[in-house]
């Protein structure tokens, strides 16, 4: 244990603190690449036409199929705020301090995102969309709403509405991001690169203040009814431990089951919208002769339930809730290049790697990894394992969000259960049950392997501060 230990923290060692690797001298303008960053909220891996047909997507699916794909990719902690401040960041939730909806980045923090040090380094930026990491009525709000960090701000907190005033008429939130973001494109001086980040709202809009859809949207039927998770059963919910069951996911299952065909048409809906504004943003980078030097990045914040389990909502570790799409279009790549790769990547790596991008060095406290080195070489191996953490309260009503922290390797994941008392836990062999239906924490065969992985979770909670 102790030698695979050392041989795996030299890894990190070596992945995190070496430069940023370059591209191919021939593959490689003069001109610093202009980059658009580009998330999506609540969007899992199945929401893509070419993962689940229910889904019309073929925006995103054109834009995976020119680009390095990464298969598995995942988030850290599965929750708007937390997720978005380690998008910015590169770190994870325990060293950048994100552990609730009112807590902001500091001043310092935001300087030493990759939107700061760009701008630092004479890149023109823009941010339109949700933001969500802070809340102005409890904390000052130049830190929540921080618009005097960006050349352009179109930027709101968690509670974004759909519905905006503009100019006395009501607009679709989107469609003004969609113009102003275009807009920023369009009047960018040719000798200066630009970041955009586009925090689309979608699909996160089934209920509550956000469901507003957009009058100017149409999308045809779907070819048939959503499908169903294999585990969206009463028997797979009431195998969970009682720490979820009794959590925020559990909304009660008879009720989502019974209303679950038209939530389920309200999520396409939205993730269309989504993909509209993609095939847009597309659509004027070719149209204003920008493509071949503009890298796109597409991801999203974190999954959802969608029943799994006989869940809904996000927050803990199954792989609904922390499995994304991550797609990363860097033209100045060979057509070869593209495709899929298999190397777990995480939402801490997009800082490393938009930094890299721009050419900069990678700042030591980022804990992600640098993601250009693969995208030229499919066989560049990375972490073999990674922690999972969430420590996020809520001062809403209801039944409390799931408290916990974990280990998810190529083949295991290993799940423990804050504060419960005997410690609950989870274990999983993916390779035989990717569905996560069998849990083996309490079986005497697998007892090596559940004490291993614990004692690797405790291991990276405490090198990660």
């Amino acid at each position: 244990m102790k030698t695979f230990t050392l041989c795996l923290l030299t890894l990190f060692s070596v992945l995190l603190l070496a430069p940023p690797t370059t591209l191919r001298a021939a593959d490689v303008p003069a001109k610093k690449p202009n980059i658009v960053f580009i998330y999506s909220d609540d969007q899992p891996l199945r929401a893509m036409g070419s993962v689940d047909p229910f889904f019309s997507t073929p925006n995103i699916d054109r834009l995976a199929k020119e680009s390095v794909v990464f298969d598995n990719a995942f988030v850290t902690t599965a929750i708007c705020a937390v997720s978005r401040a380690s998008f910015f960041t590169g770190q994870h939730s325990l060293r950048h301090g994100i552990a609730s909806f009112e807590k902001p980045l500091s001043s310092a923090q935001i300087k030493q995102t990759y939107s700061g040090l760009l701008r630092q380094a004479g890149y023109r930026t823009a941010f339109l969309g949700k933001y969500a990491i802070g809340t102005p009525e409890t904390a000052p709000r130049q830190l929540c709403l921080p618009k005097d960090q960006f050349d352009l701000w179109y930027g709101f907190p968690q509670a974004l509405s759909y519905s905006q005033i503009v100019d006395g008429k009501k607009r679709y939130v989107t469609s003004v991001m969609e113009e102003k973001a275009i807009s920023f494109l369009r009047e960018n001086p040719p000798d200066q690169p630009f970041l955009l980040i586009l925090a689309l709202p979608e699909p996160h809009g089934q209920s509550g203040p956000w469901n507003y859809r957009d009058p100017d949207f149409q999308l045809a039927p779907p070819p048939g009814p959503p499908r169903r998770p294999k585990t969206m059963n009463q028997s797979a919910l009431d195998r969970l431990p009682p720490a979820i069951r009794q959590s925020r996911n559990d909304t009660g299952f008879k009720a989502y089951e019974a209303g679950y065909e038209k939530y389920m048409a309200t999520v396409r809906d939205y993730t269309a919208r989504t993909d509209l504004a993609v095939g847009r943003v597309l659509q004027a980078l070719k149209d204003l002769k920008l493509e071949t030097n503009t890298v796109v990045i597409f991801t999203s914040d974190n999954g959802s339930m969608w029943g799994a389990h006989g869940l809904s909502g996000k927050w803990n570790m199954y792989e609904e809730s922390i499995r994304v799409p991550l797609m990363i279009r860097d033209p100045r790549l060979s057509a070869s290049a593209r495709g899929q790769r298999s190397q777990m990547a995480l939402n801490i790596d997009i800082a490393p790697t938009i930094v890299a991008l721009a050419g900069l060095s990678v700042p030591s406290a980022m804990q992600g990894i640098n993601l250009l080195p693969i995208l030229s070489d499919p066989k560049l191996p990375t972490r073999a394992d990674w922690y999972y953490e969430h420590d996020v309260g809520t001062k809403s009503q209801g039944k409390p969000l799931p408290r916990c922290e974990g280990v998810r390797t190529e083949r295991w994941k290993y799940i423990r259960y804050k504060d419960t008392k005997p410690l609950q836990e989870e274990l999983f062999d993916l390779h035989n049950d990717p569905l996560e239906d069998h849990n083996l924490a309490k079986e005497k065969t697998h007892a090596a392997t559940l004490a291993k992985m614990s004692a690797r979770c405790d291991e990276l909670r405490k090198a990660l501060r």
